[in-house]
């Protein structure tokens, strides 16, 4: 081997080697842009629902099935929000994403943060959350539990999002979000 490759070789092992490392560094400059133009992502749930498709025609389903068991009870029916739909969709898709049914984020936020960070007012917001079964079947099984029951029929509930997301089995996981009448 020629003896100035030799000199060179340490040389170029060392700045490929910094090449390497560099590319492992986080680039805070586009986690700060996706920040600001989407500020829910500082929660860490906006992120999922924007690469994770929804199923707004099922959605709509336990939307109805949950006004029917209201209505039922002789209580208000829930309009449907679009800030609240949007929240919940980001939950779905983050449980879906971790396989935990739960309504903590995998992040650590609740849903007031979610609403809040999205720009609604959250002072009296609920969620609830399930895996598989169809909206007639889980509103079921909700209306069936003292606690669940307590939260759908709430008479101060005004508003209502619904998330559903499929995991990789096809599964769908979700989350409900409801909001009071705080006035």
């Amino acid at each position: 081997m020629p003896r100035y490759v030799m000199k060179f070789r340490p040389v170029f092992i060392l700045t490929l080697c910094m090449t390497a490392l560099t590319a492992c560094q986080p680039n805070e400059g586009v986690l700060s842009r996706i920040t600001e133009r989407f500020p829910a992502a500082r929660t860490g749930q906006e992120m999922p629902a924007a690469i994770c498709a929804g199923d707004p025609a099922l959605g709509q389903r336990m939307t109805e099935a949950i006004n029917a068991a209201r209505e039922g009870e002789g209580k208000t029916l829930l309009d449907p929000d679009t800030t609240l739909s949007g929240v919940a969709q980001s939950h779905a898709c983050d449980i879906a994403a971790t396989g935990r049914a739960s309504v903590a984020g995998s992040d650590g936020s609740n849903v007031v943060d979610r609403a809040r960070a999205a720009g609604h007012p959250a002072c009296g917001v609920t969620q609830l959350v399930s895996v598989g079964g169809t909206p007639e079947g889980i509103v079921g099984g909700w209306m069936a539990s003292a606690a669940h029951r307590d939260e759908l029929l709430a008479q101060l509930n005004r508003q209502i999002g619904v998330g559903v997301a499929r995991d990789n089995a096809g599964r769908p996981w979700w989350s409900v979000v409801i909001d009071k009448d705080c006035r």
